[in-house]
Formats: structure tokens, C-alpha cells, sequence
């Protein structure tokens, strides 16, 4: 292409290849299915985003065709729709201070001892 570097027309090539993109599931996942199972997974509980520990509400938000999937009620960000483990339910107390004022709950002020300090 006329006026692009070379490196900069390799980067084009690269994106246009075919070899580019990523190779589609030839079983791709039924959202109706996925949102059902999220729901069956999350109903009643709480949750996790990744390794935190930190509990948050579960809030329900729009996907596609109507469906919902959980969130964290704080809107806690997060990478993919959960499809990966991004989420995890919990039946912890809700930790999440956002969360907690979000809820109406009372705020947890205590910060938990580390260790016990010697008398």
C-alpha cells in the first residue's frame, strides 16, 4: 500500500491475515444454556472476581437476546463474561465496601487483626 512503512505495512498484513484470526469453536456455546447455568451457579450466593477474596453482591446485567448474567453489584471490573472462571460464587458475607452501601448493609469498620500481639 502507497505511503506506509514497511513495518507499518507488515502490521497491516498481519491483521488482514486469515492466519490472524483466531480459529472459531466448531461448537460454539448456546447462550440461552450459559446465561441458565450462571444463574443456577449464582442464585443465592455471592461472589468472587478472579483469586480476590473480597466478597461481592451479585448484580444481574444485560448480555445478549435479553439474557442476564451476574455482575458484581459495585460493578467491580473484570475481563470476559465468566465463561472462564472470571467469577466465582461464594457464600461468604458480602466484604466489598461498595457493595455493602450499594445493599443498604451496615459497614464492616473493623479492619481484622493480622496477628494476635504478645500481652
Amino acid at each position: 500500500m502507497a505511503g506506509l512503512s514497511a513495518t507499518a505495512e507488515r502490521a497491516r498484513c498481519s491483521i488482514l491475515s486469515p492466519m490472524a484470526m483466531p480459529e472459531l469453536d466448531d461448537h460454539p456455546a448456546d447462550p440461552t444454556a450459559f446465561a441458565a447455568d450462571q444463574a443456577t451457579l449464582f442464585a443465592g450466593h455471592n461472589l468472587h472476581v478472579g483469586s480476590s477474596r473480597i466478597a461481592h453482591a451479585v448484580d444481574w446485567v444485560p448480555w445478549i437476546n435479553g439474557l442476564r448474567l451476574p455482575a458484581p453489584a459495585c460493578r467491580q471490573g473484570f475481563a470476559g463474561h465468566g465463561a472462564h472462571g472470571e467469577l466465582r460464587p461464594t457464600t461468604l458475607p458480602v466484604s466489598c465496601r461498595r457493595c455493602r452501601r450499594l445493599r443498604g448493609l451496615r459497614n464492616i469498620d473493623d479492619q481484622p487483626a493480622l496477628f494476635v500481639l504478645p500481652q
